[in-house]
């Protein structure tokens, strides 16, 4: 029985061995699935910054206003002359232009070494659209020769004056024009024998600013102080005294003492229309800003008679200047003129004009 069991055996081995019956195959074992990648994760999108809003035009002008007061008082005469507008035009009364930035430099450079201590303070600005009146005041000490001709005295010096400015829409300066009397100034260091007012006193803190509001009795002052400039020409006292209240003040900084009360007012417009029988008095630019109204413009005439005691001259002249009037009520309470006497001076053979530019040199060949 083990042997036929044997056999059976072999014989199922040699069958299998020689390729017999195919065994069945294995079932196949499922394919994993193939794993497809996650798209990624999309990211949030950053919040949009809100454009940050310009700074306005009189947020500009402020800013550009105290850089020039800062390079001022730092004698950076560079630093100055970068808040103008490189083709700036600036016309101070009784002096050549300045065309451009690096004419501005040159200037303060020779101003700063001329007073080595100088120093500036604003007492009052203006303001109305893109123009910027500021008044202020300087003092130093007379540390180099000034005028061409008189030497240092190293005595302390110092004047009032106004800057009318036009701003540009990025904030710098595109035209100034500047006022303040240099008579004073050689009057102050003994160059000149005419009695000179004090040195000032600058203002500390902020100025005062007063902007334009735009409304009617603004408009009503300039037509109020236009009549009284155009009383030179009528040589009416009674309309250049017309819209004064009794006791009005008027500083002009190129006398050494205000005039005060009507009396006075009439006195000073006697003389003058006496020593200028053609005078006139012309606006070229006037605003009304707040109780204040800032007119500039020239004054005219042919001196043919005696004018503070000087003799006539029989010699024209034409004067820029310019007046701040303050009404009250639609009357004139107080007033200041600021000019530059070196002007009549020099127009009336007194004193010699200033130094004429250089001729450009011709193109080298």
């Amino acid at each position: 029985m083990r042997s036929v069991l044997l056999v059976t055996l072999a014989v199922a081995v040699s069958l299998a061995a020689c390729g017999g019956e195919e065994a069945t195959p294995p079932p196949k074992a499922p394919e994993a699935p193939v794993a497809t990648a996650a798209p990624p994760p999309v990211a949030p999108e950053a919040p949009k910054e809100e454009a940050k809003p310009q700074p306005s035009l009189a947020e500009l002008q402020r800013k550009t206003s105290e850089g020039l007061g800062t390079a001022l008082n730092a004698h950076d005469a560079k630093k100055l002359a970068s808040f103008y507008t490189e083709n700036a035009k600036l016309k101070m009364a009784g002096m050549p232009d300045l065309d451009g930035r690096d004419a501005v430099a040159k200037h303060w450079e020779g101003v700063f070494k001329a007073f080595p201590t100088m120093k500036t303070a604003a007492s009052r600005v203006w303001v109305k659209g893109d123009v910027v009146v500021v008044e202020w005041g300087w003092t130093g000490t007379h540390g180099a020769e000034f005028p061409p001709g008189v030497k240092a005295t190293e005595k302390p010096v110092g004047a009032m004056g106004v800057d009318v400015m036009w701003f540009s829409p990025d904030g710098l300066v595109k035209e100034q024009h500047t006022y303040t009397d240099m008579t004073t100034v050689m009057g102050q260091i003994g160059a000149s024998k005419q009695k000179a007012r004090p040195v000032p006193t600058l203002a500390t803190g902020a100025p005062q600013v007063i902007p334009a509001t735009g409304s009617a009795d603004e408009t009503k002052n300039v037509e109020t102080v236009a009549k009284t400039w155009a009383a030179f020409e009528k040589k009416s006292d009674a309309d250049f005294l017309a819209a004064s209240a009794d006791d009005v003040v008027w500083e002009d900084m190129t006398q050494p003492e205000p005039m005060k009360g009507k009396a006075a007012a009439k006195k000073f417009f006697q003389e003058m229309t006496k020593a200028f029988p053609d005078a006139k008095s012309t606006p070229t630019n006037a605003w009304g800003i707040g109780d204040y109204v800032i007119a500039e413009g020239t004054f005219t005439g042919t001196q043919k008679g005696p004018l503070f005691g000087m003799p006539p001259k029989n010699k024209a002249v034409s004067l820029h200047m310019l007046d701040i009037v303050q009404l009250k009520d639609g009357k004139v309470v107080k007033g200041w003129t600021y000019g530059n006497d070196m002007e009549m001076a020099m127009q009336l053979g007194l004193l010699p004009p200033p130094a004429a530019k250089p001729a450009a040199a011709p193109p080298k060949k």
